[in-house]
């Protein structure tokens, strides 16, 4: 039999090299390109979930500011950083195929793998709490506090009654209502309203009556106005209830013992709980003693709010946890199809496949983790750190 000096100058036992193609070069070049493309289709899926969480962000603002209290930010971090470790030993796993280093191909692939599988066990116990906790998509959440309360859980030693007095809810009504006029600290940058941490009038007056002040409002004309300004009735929110106004005069009371100036007026001071949640030690806040509302014990942990039973939870809640789950959930089979390639990429590194001719595979797979990876570091803050 004659040769055949048409056929491609390539080794004919070759079996890494597809017969189509001349050279690895050619085959790396045209696979690289493909996985591009694939990866273009990608960044679109993901598009359409992004866009509907620009959507409903920007039309329902509430519902992430309040969902986003009942997200483990620590878990989150945590995930983001065991990510960013991936990419790290995925990238030297790509370099150490390229010198043709098995031992360390292995060792990263490896890594990697172990990686994914931290992600998804951390991904599992936030999943756990909430199915546990009921916050998930659809009719199968937590049903609306003002209805059947037949259907609301057992209170337990972690309920916070939202009729006492808490600072630390004080503070976010504070900084989402009162923050435009008075300052996000009470006497710092102040707009219209007065200095409320150093006010005669705030120290002068006991709970009860800053509660009714708050409640009425007051108009220019008031002869005991000194700013010359409109203060509306309940800071200009009418969903503010009794409760939440009394929550923000527990929070003025902590801004005035942090400014040095009196705490309720008339008994010369308000009572805190040494370990309140406003002190960073994560404990009920409470009233005077002159309060209209009684006072809550002071507890060692951090107030554990139910929205079962938080008058104050936005409606259509399970819409946040939708989107959730929907992000979270679809990054998740990503990482698990990444996890698989990887796994197979391992055991072809162990039977060694790879050399410094061929590691297409070795970097096709790095390119897919890595997106997996860049899609997480932008679910992170627009999930978890929303303020």
């Amino acid at each position: 039999m004659t040769e055949d000096h048409d056929s491609p100058p390539h080794a004919v036992n070759d079996r890494f090299l597809a017969h189509h193609f001349d050279s690895h070069e050619q085959q790396f070049a045209a696979s690289r390109l493909g996985m591009w493309i694939f990866l273009g289709t990608e960044i679109l899926l993901f598009s359409g979930l992004f866009c509907a969480y620009a959507i409903y962000r920007n039309s329902h603002p509430e519902l992430f500011a309040y969902g986003a209290r009942f997200l483990d930010t620590g878990w989150g971090f945590l995930n983001t950083l065991v990510l960013l470790f991936s990419s790290l030993t995925m990238a030297l796993a790509v370099r150490s195929a390229q010198l043709g280093d098995q031992r360390g191909l292995v060792l990263n692939l490896a890594l990697t793998l172990f990686c994914g599988v931290d992600f998804l066990g951390i991904k599992a116990i936030e999943y756990r709490h909430k199915i546990h906790e009921n916050l998930v998509w659809g009719p199968g959440f937590a049903d609306d506090p003002r209805g059947d309360a037949k259907s609301a859980p057992t209170v337990t030693d972690t309920y916070v009654d939202p009729s006492i007095p808490n600072a630390d809810r004080g503070r976010k009504l504070f900084t989402g209502t009162c923050s435009a006029c008075h300052g996000t600290g009470g006497n710092d940058g102040a707009i219209k309203g007065i200095q409320i941490s150093t006010s005669p009038f705030v120290a002068g007056n006991d709970d009860a009556s800053l509660v009714a002040f708050i409640k009425r409002g007051r108009q220019p004309n008031d002869p005991l106005n000194t700013t010359g300004g409109t203060m509306l009735p309940r800071g200009g929110n009418p969903n503010l209830t009794d409760s939440d106004l009394g929550h923000i005069v527990a929070y003025i009371r902590l801004l005035q013992q942090r400014a040095g100036g009196k705490g309720s007026g008339g008994d010369g001071g308000a009572v805190t709980a040494p370990n309140s949640p406003a002190t960073d030690k994560g404990a009920t806040t409470t009233a005077s003693p002159t309060s209209s509302t009684p006072s809550a014990p002071a507890r060692d942990e951090r107030p554990v709010i139910d929205p079962r039973r938080d008058p104050s939870r936005p409606p259509n809640m399970h819409i946040f946890f939708g989107i959730y789950f929907a992000m979270t959930g679809l990054h998740g089979v990503h990482v698990i199809a990444g996890m698989c390639v990887i796994a197979w990429l391992l055991f072809r590194a162990r039977r060694g496949d790879f050399t410094r001719r061929y590691f297409g595979p070795v970097d096709l797979g790095g390119l897919y983790w890595h997106l997996v990876d860049l899609i997480w570091i932008y679910l992170f803050p627009l999930l978890y750190l929303i303020h």
